[in-house]
């Protein structure tokens, strides 16, 4: 034992010792502690300087790697990232082992991205094995997300994407996966669609169904039909499952000759083009549903851009008729429809618009016919509902626009005297301050019940901050999101506790997200409700969504409901221009998604509109 202690003793004893910390390393390392506290009260200029004067001050201090990657974070923060790139790579030259070569060859990568030189970029960002912060990993993916987007290199963008959509806190992972979704729909190549569809995890969902589309597009009809069959069998549940189902049908219809053709006349160009994509999906939908259960008897769908244009939709449905086109649906848009009455009583083929709001349209012509909601009905209903609800007085505030004058107009004839209204008062369509128009109604109710307006405008202050109004109601046919910003800023002016009715434009999470609780009993019309629990309903949103990955609005279902009506009267074998005409001219109740639909002789559907309320829980049907 006495032994072991000896030799212990001798060992301790040779040990090298360690040197103290020389006095001018403490001064060196609190002169950086002071540059780093310039840099995080963003006082750079001084940041700089006090690095400098440490530089100069103890060239040979242990710390000059840490001055380094300071000097570096302060021009990166400034965003003079050449000069930092220069600082960063002389830390990563001179200080191989410094336990600052992560953050700077991470911050290096930034640098070069903010350069413009990708390449380089990804070079430093790619390897990510020592990394274990998941903000900086996430950073990091975007920034290579970017980086390769930018090089065009598609397939790795994606990669990253997909890779953020997994990791991503639940808010983001929408905005990833649809950016995924973008990328494999509109920049993927054959072959990287192919590569990208040979696992089972996603995106290789997104990449299979893209691939069996792209196939139907270049015609290679059989190609399509295997890639929308091994879709099916290795997502079987998958939500876009119904556009796997399409693709199948499409293709599978295009080995043989269509027996009937039905015409699309929408525009998919030019500013309209929005509302034609809605329309289209919702005829697609309905042909394919049809083929479905009527392969021997297939219906083709001739699509015709018209981009919104009255001479462009006269040549389409010119070109479209002598086909052997049995019916049109659309023109869209008034003009358009107006344009063609001449030509299609010439060349007697059924058309359908399942949008155009123009007063008279089925007036035109025996062969027009028009599938949608109305001005005048949503009008109609507003003031019967006014009526049942025994309102007697009411104020209509609407925008400065042929919607909102129209709207206002025909409400204000519906209501034949039934009720009292009190002012009509139009604001600017693009207003978010509605306070001097609100300040309008208050003047018209107070001077209505012969209460003077104060010069004085304190007085005039006191008298607004006091108001009641006098009216039970406000008409509103404006936009949601200008509604949204008006409901809460009547409630600034004690203008509460009544009945608020509106219009179709309201029917968007827009409006709940800016009106909040001040919409809650709140009532608008509308032709369609994708919130209805009636199972047709039902049925037609959950394909909708599962082929096209969003809700369905009005006007996807009126195009539904036209198209469907013309396929009821082929599946019965009227199968000519005629016979479809009248049989579109007796059609009576006919159970659309759209509403109960009947022509009753004449081209304009008579239709049932949707009345809505509002709660804390969104969009209600209103009980009869």
């Amino acid at each position: 034992m006495v032994g072991l202690l000896f030799g212990a003793l001798i060992i301790t004893s040779c040990a090298p010792k360690l040197q103290p910390e020389p006095a001018w390393e403490l001064d060196a390392r609190a002169l950086l502690d002071q540059a780093d506290a310039f840099s995080a009260k963003k006082q750079y200029d001084r940041a700089l300087k006090t690095a400098n004067d440490f530089f100069a001050l103890y060239p040979k201090s242990k710390h000059q790697d840490r001055a380094r990657f300071l000097m570096g974070e302060v021009r990166f923060a400034m965003r003079d990232y050449r000069q930092a790139l220069s600082n960063y790579k002389d830390l990563l030259e001179k200080y191989p082992a410094s336990l600052f070569i992560i953050d700077a060859k991470y911050k290096l990568g930034l640098c070069y991205f903010e350069l413009k030189e990708y390449d380089l970029a990804i070079a430093n960002l790619q390897d990510r094995t020592r990394v274990t912060d998941p903000a900086r990993l996430m950073r990091t993916a975007e920034v290579l997300a970017a980086a390769y987007v930018a090089k065009e290199a598609y397939l790795p963008a994606v990669k990253e994407f997909a890779s953020l959509a997994d990791s991503a806190p639940i808010k983001q992972k929408a905005g990833y996966r649809e950016r995924v979704r973008e990328l494999v729909a509109k920049n993927l190549t054959e072959g990287d669609l192919t590569a990208l569809s040979e696992g089972i995890a996603y995106p290789a969902d997104l990449a299979l169904l893209r691939l069996a589309g792209l196939m139907l597009e270049q015609k290679k009809y059989r190609e399509a039909i295997t890639l929308a069959k091994n879709f099916l069998a290795k997502f079987p549940m998958h939500p876009e499952k119904t556009r796997a189902e399409m693709i199948e049908t499409d293709a599978t219809a295009q080995l043989s000759a269509p027996r009937y053709s039905l015409g699309a006349l929408i525009p998919q160009t030019g500013p309209a083009a929005f509302y034609g994509d809605r329309v289209l999906r919702g005829i697609q939908l309905a042909v394919h549903g049809y083929n479905l259960k009527n392969v021997d008897n297939r219906v083709e769908l001739l699509i015709k851009d018209t981009e919104g244009s009255p001479d462009k939709a006269v040549a389409a449905f010119s070109e479209l008729a002598p086909k052997g086109m049995l019916a049109a649906i659309g023109p869209l848009l008034t003009r358009e429809v107006e344009a063609l009455a001449p030509i299609i009583l010439q060349l007697q083929v059924p058309v359908i618009t399942p949008a155009a709001s123009g007063a008279g349209l089925g007036e035109l012509s025996p062969w027009i016919f028009r599938n949608a909601l109305t001005n005048a009905s949503q009008a109609r209903a507003a003031a019967q509902y006014v009526i049942g609800q025994k309102l007697k007085k009411i104020v209509i505030m609407f925008p400065d626009d042929p919607y909102g004058k129209d709207l206002s107009r025909l409400f204000v004839r519906e209501l034949e005297h039934k009720a009292d209204v009190l002012a009509t008062v139009p604001y600017p369509t693009e207003t978010n301050d509605f306070g001097p128009y609100i300040k309008r109604v208050m003047e018209i109710d107070l001077r209505s019940r012969r209460i003077p307006i104060p010069e004085d405008d304190a007085e005039r202050k006191k008298l607004f901050q006091d108001y009641t109004p006098s009216f039970d109601s406000l008409y509103l046919p404006g936009t949601a999101d200008r509604v949204g910003l008006l409901i809460p800023q009547l409630a600034f002016y004690n203008i509460t506790g009544m009945k608020l009715i509106g219009s179709s434009s309201w029917h968007t999470p827009d409006l709940l997200e800016r009106a909040g609780r001040h919409a809650e009993g709140a009532v608008f019309t509308d032709g369609f409700m994708p919130e209805n629990t009636a199972p047709a309903v039902k049925e037609f949103v959950e394909a909708y969504r599962s082929a096209y990955q969003e809700d369905p609005d009005i006007l996807s279902a009126q195009a539904y409901d036209a198209a469907m009506m013309v396929l009821s009267l082929i599946q019965e074998h009227r199968d000519t221009p005629k016979a479809i005409r009248d049989g579109l001219a007796k059609l009576t109740a006919y159970p659309g998604i759209s509403g109960t639909t009947t022509f009753n002789g004449t081209g304009e559907a008579q239709k049932k509109v949707f009345l809505i309320t509002i709660d804390s829980n969104g969009f209600l049907p209103v009980k009869d």
